[in-house]
């Protein structure tokens, strides 16, 4: 009888679901998209910060009818944090307005 250590010890493990956020042209002049990639239904939280910590945005955003989002149009120059959420899953994207 033969026996392999990496047969022992594999499982098979649950697929995690897919939560990506892009966020394009960085630096950017009038207006950025938001992408948001996700394998799970439900609702996405977006929120924007300046970098004093102010809230500039905040929107929700319904997954099955969504395809991107743009933004920044009525933002001063300046650098801004994007957090997108949904559920446990989190994305901080950094901004910057020229």
């Amino acid at each position: 009888e033969i026996t392999s250590p990496a047969a022992a010890t594999r499982t098979d493990e649950a697929v995690s679901p897919t939560f990506e956020a892009l966020a394009f042209p960085n630096p950017f002049s009038n207006e950025f998209k938001l992408n948001v990639t996700t394998s799970t239904e439900g609702t996405v939280e977006l929120r924007v910060y300046d970098m004093l910590g102010k809230l500039v945005d905040a929107k929700s955003i319904n997954t099955i009818d969504y395809i991107s989002e743009d933004l920044g149009t009525a933002y001063p120059a300046g650098v801004y944090n994007v957090i997108v959420t949904q559920g446990e899953n989190v994305k901080s994207l950094r901004m910057i307005k020229r």
